[in-house]
């Protein structure tokens, strides 16, 4: 695979950004609860399928089996950045990624020392907060409780995770600052996930650059839109290409 294009591309950018989708998440060893084996079996374990358990109505009505879950299935999995985390990372570094948005909430790419990473559906380690008198709390208090996490100043107030809920409305501030930001762009990299996806349909319409260039393992009808498209895995492609680019 000829990945010369690819490169020159990003050393030439003047406004990078990645738009990185869940199939870059499932190279990392992330579970989507979408797929069909992981969403039988978490069914199969708590009587609901996983839409209605990750949701405002879940957390609101029987926030006993919300947290059961949450905890079990969200916050138990431990999680390394993976290649292409580090590779964007040492590009950001080097000055050629500017911005990264991503629906993920691991923070996959925090992890590996990215600073400008955009959550449009929060993360599972910040704003976990109290709904009525707005304190924070860390993971840590969420994790180490037995039961539903209360706020120990309301005392009887559900800490929502800060995380986006099915049904819940998303930020219009964080959906704001990646607009811009995809507007600014010359260039964007789409990993991990076809220009069908949601995130891709919610954000290329603002996108007025020159370059839009797909990396996914599967071939897709749309990918005639992009510039480029390479059909390897994320974690593949973006070290060699990130390696040499800094050797240069």
């Amino acid at each position: 695979m000829n990945l010369n294009y690819l490169e020159e591309t990003i050393r030439t950018s003047k406004y990078l950004v990645c738009l990185a989708g869940m199939e870059f998440m499932r190279e990392q060893n992330v579970a989507y609860h979408r797929d069909s084996d992981e969403s039988y079996r978490i069914e199969e374990k708590y009587g609901y399928s996983p839409e209605e358990l990750f949701s405002a109505r879940m957390f609101n009505t029987h926030a006993e089996l919300f947290y059961e879950y949450y905890k079990n299935e969200i916050l138990s999995k431990h999680l390394e950045a993976g290649k292409g985390n580090e590779a964007l990372a040492k590009l950001e570094e080097a000055g050629y990624l500017k911005t990264i948005i991503t629906k993920g909430i691991y923070n996959m790419p925090q992890k590996a020392g990215c600073k400008n990473v955009i959550n449009i559906y929060g993360n599972i380690y910040e704003n976990n907060a109290c709904p009525r008198c707005g304190k924070i709390f860390p993971i840590e208090y969420i994790k180490n409780n037995d039961k539903v996490p209360l706020c120990d100043v309301c005392k009887s107030t559900v800490i929502h995770p800060g995380v986006y809920l099915h049904g819940e409305m998303l930020s219009n501030t964080v959906i704001s600052h990646a607009v811009e930001e995809v507007a600014k762009a010359d260039t964007i990299l789409v990993l991990g996930m076809n220009l069908n996806s949601s995130l891709c349909k919610d954000m290329l319409p603002h996108f007025t650059g020159k370059d839009l260039i797909v990396i996914h393992k599967e071939a897709h009808y749309l990918d005639e839109k992009a510039t480029a498209a390479y059909h390897e895995a994320v974690s593949e492609i973006l070290p060699k290409v990130m390696g040499s680019i800094l050797e240069k």
